[in-house]
């Protein structure tokens, strides 16, 4: 197995940390379940989301040190559900006793990169979220420093856009000024929700009226449409100036994205087609997208996140970043990752703890002036909130 600290490796971030450090051995791995509601229901044209759940994962060193991660399967876009995975989580905790950090590292980065399945992306994704967190506070050190690109600096602040779900007009008018209110730039309408093409044309242009012409206004369509479909309505929308819209077309129909971009002047993003450096790779090769949305969770990891960003830009193509609808651990890891991505320069999409009722996180973790600031500690320099975590079904796994 060739390791992810060695020089042959060409995706930026590339970790070489002292042998001390690497080759300290965890010696307990936990793992606890919570069920977050939402303040709200979040309604997508996969459905309507009333509760979050997901899975804290603790893994602590032979010395004492210990990092937290996130496991937070969507199965509504990915497969994968709570059950399956947890099903998993004893038999990998038992794997990774005894195994160096450095080691560990290796296991998980190699699974992702491959789109391994006995092993669901969430759970590769938040043991190294927490394997990362545990080698950052062992070295004194942010995880954005471990992927920056050598030579770079990570930024201090993320750009993120605000999501609006609502599906009445009315309320998307009100989430729309409540946002440009609180210094968004840019703004996430959901759109699909079963209307008239008219219906949701209009509804478009009013959240553009009640931003101004100058904020940046995405889509999301979450597969709801057939090309056709989708032609007849992106072509309704090129007055109002929309930035992208996500994943109008089925995941699976990659020649049918490419036709929609060349059909309409609108650029095309892709989500739910993405779950992996090698889906990546295949939208890409088939030119079916402008830009690529990354959520971790479902790629199967931070690096495998670099690693796409990577293969993004040599074709020229932006990447965003996006959490799940996760607790902030996953959020918090997630921009880490896009604070050290230089090509990552679009709004991400990591403004939505404020849509579950906790964060499971004792930090304040704020959008300001529509930027996310990243914490400045060691690790993901953020702690968890144990009393938060047993209030909301803080129960352990195996």
């Amino acid at each position: 197995m060739l390791s992810w600290r060695s020089a042959s490796r060409t995706f930026p971030g590339s970790l070489v940390c002292p042998e001390r450090l690497c080759n300290m051995k965890i010696g307990d791995v936990q793992f606890y379940k919570y069920r977050l509601p939402f303040r709200n229901s979040f309604t997508t044209a996969h459905g309507v989301m009333t509760v979050r759940e997901g899975i804290i994962v603790e893994i602590t060193t032979q010395h004492g040190i210990s990092g937290i991660g996130e496991i937070a399967p969507l199965p509504e876009f990915a497969g994968e559900s709570l059950a399956d995975t947890c099903s998993l989580l004893p038999a990998l905790a038992a794997r990774l006793h005894g195994m160096t950090l450095d080691a560990a590292l290796e296991l998980v980065l190699a699974a992702g990169e491959t789109g391994i399945k006995a092993t669901p992306a969430p759970a590769l994704c938040g043991l190294e979220i927490a394997l990362l967190d545990a080698l950052g506070k062992a070295e004194g050190r942010g995880v954005c420093t471990f992927l920056s690109p050598p030579g770079t600096m990570p930024r201090a602040s993320v750009p993120v856009n605000a999501v609006i779900g609502a599906r009445a007009t009315k309320a998307a008018l009100a989430d729309a000024r409540e946002a440009r209110k609180n210094g968004y730039h840019c703004v996430k309408l959901k759109v699909a929700f079963g209307g008239s093409i008219q219906e949701e044309v209009e509804r478009v242009a009013a959240v553009r009226d009640a931003i101004g012409p100058v904020m940046h206004l995405r889509l999301d369509a979450n597969e709801a449409w057939n090309l056709e479909e989708a032609i007849a309505f992106l072509s309704q929308c090129i007055p109002y100036n929309i930035q992208y819209v996500e994943q109008p077309l089925k995941a699976h129909d990659l020649a049918g994205m490419r036709a929609l971009r060349q059909a309409v002047p609108i650029p095309i993003a892709v989500d739910e087609a993405l779950h992996s450096l090698e889906s990546a790779q295949l939208i890409l090769d088939s030119e079916a997208a402008d830009v690529l949305v990354i959520k971790p969770q479902l790629a199967g990891g931070l690096r495998v996140g670099q690693q796409i960003i990577q293969a993004a830009a040599e074709r020229g193509t932006p990447c965003v970043i996006t959490s799940t609808l996760d607790a902030a651990i996953s959020v918090v890891a997630a921009l880490h990752l896009a604070a050290a991505s230089p090509a990552v320069t679009l709004e991400c999409g990591l403004a939505t703890l404020h849509l579950l009722v906790d964060d499971l996180v004792t930090d304040d973790l704020s959008v300001r002036d529509g930027l996310l600031a990243v914490p400045s500690g060691p690790g993901l320099g953020i702690a968890l909130d144990r009393e938060a975590l047993d209030r909301f079904s803080g129960r352990g796994i195996g």
